[in-house]
Formats: C-alpha cells, structure tokens, sequence
C-alpha cells in the first residue's frame, strides 16, 4: 500500500482527521498492512494487545463468544483501548469479510497523543461513543426481559 494510501485512510477515521499532514505521514509510515480472511479470528478476547487497527476494506465482528458487540466497516477503528492501558483485550476480532487492516503499535500513538491534544480528544470521544452505544443497548435488553 502505498504511504499516500494510509495517510487518506488516518485522515478519514475520526480519531486522527485533524493532524496536521506532517504528524499524519509519521504515523502513516509506522503503520502496518495486516491481511485477514473471512473468518479468521485477529485477536480472541483476554490476549495482550499492544495496537489498534484501522479497517482499510472489509469488515470485522467485535464479540465475545456468542455475544457481538458490532461489525465494524471501512474506516472504523477498533483496538485502541489496548494502547491506553496494559489489560488484556476485552472482546475478540474475527473478520467479517476479507480484509484489509492497517495496524498502528503503541509507541507511535503515544508520540501522537504527546504532539497533539486532539487525538486525546477523539480518542475519548470515539470510546464515550461506544460506550454510550452498549448503554443504549442494555436498556433496551433490560426492557425486553422485564415485558417478558
């Protein structure tokens, strides 16, 4: 893939769309392409995790076990609570479909946050955005057991 090719796709996730181009082609270049097939399990919930991933094509689940969080499209990114603390991963990775990942390791995201406050900031923003998503869901499971 070429440099140009991951530096559209850092600026079209949230998290990393307002660097300046300098800081965009430092991550892009630490960044690397991790192919998997449909199916093919990336990580099982409870390994260690030292990266996030940014989906360039394809589509990947979010699950444990029986349970899936979400199917994650082109664009999104998953992975990223493993850069911010030393836990083990706390859902598993399988693909959706064929896929194309961009894989970004934890020391060059912490440069990223050290240069600029607004990774910090969609960081927390992407995660208060999901948590807010399982909140939503909860209730409603909560709901539907109590009109059971």
């Amino acid at each position: 893939m070429l440099l140009v090719e991951k530096v559209l796709a850092l600026k079209a996730s949230a998290i990393f769309a307002d660097l300046p181009e300098q800081e965009l082609i430092d991550i892009a270049n630490a960044m690397e392409e991790t192919d998997l097939a449909e199916g093919e399990t990336l990580f099982e919930k409870g390994d260690s995790g030292d990266c996030l991933y940014i989906i360039k094509n394809g589509s990947v689940h979010i699950h444990d076990e029986g349970h899936r969080f979400a199917t994650l499209q082109e664009g999104e990114i998953f992975g990223e609570l493993s850069l911010l603390d030393a836990e083990p991963r706390s859902a598993s990775a399988t693909a959706a479909s064929d896929c194309l990942l961009l894989r970004l390791s934890r020391e060059p995201f912490i440069d990223a946050l050290m240069q600029n406050s607004q990774v910090l900031k969609a960081i927390l923003s992407t995660l208060s955005r999901r948590l807010r998503e399982e909140d939503r869901k909860a209730v409603a499971l909560n709901k539907q057991v109590q009109s059971s």
